[in-house]
């Protein structure tokens, strides 16, 4: 989990400069992600679904995609995708549990 919260703060500072970019990412990525662990933890299916995130002055638009996925020791959250600005971010396995 910590290496896609490093590549969402890594476009992040790249839209807003290193300064400012470290500000807004310690607010927005813990929350946009957490927001979207209780998106798919209310979800009834096993199907991919989305969400979209903004932060308020519209300069980083974020879509998170993900699914529950029934594994041995029950149901895991696994986020299967990120777009920071249409832009989509390579994610390996050691990004996707939350």
């Amino acid at each position: 989990m910590e290496e896609l919260r490093t590549l969402l703060l890594h476009e992040i500072v790249r839209v807003y400069g290193p300064l400012q970019g470290q500000g807004i990412g310690a607010i927005v990525i813990p929350a946009f992600i957490g927001d979207f662990k209780k998106v798919l933890d209310g979800s009834e299916s096993f199907d991919e679904i989305s969400e979209e995130y903004m932060t308020e002055d519209k300069k980083v638009h974020l879509i998170l995609e993900g699914r529950r996925k029934l594994g041995r020791k029950g149901v895991k959250l696994e986020i299967t995708g990120a777009v920071v600005n249409d832009k989509r971010l390579h994610l390996t396995e050691e990004h996707c549990y939350v």
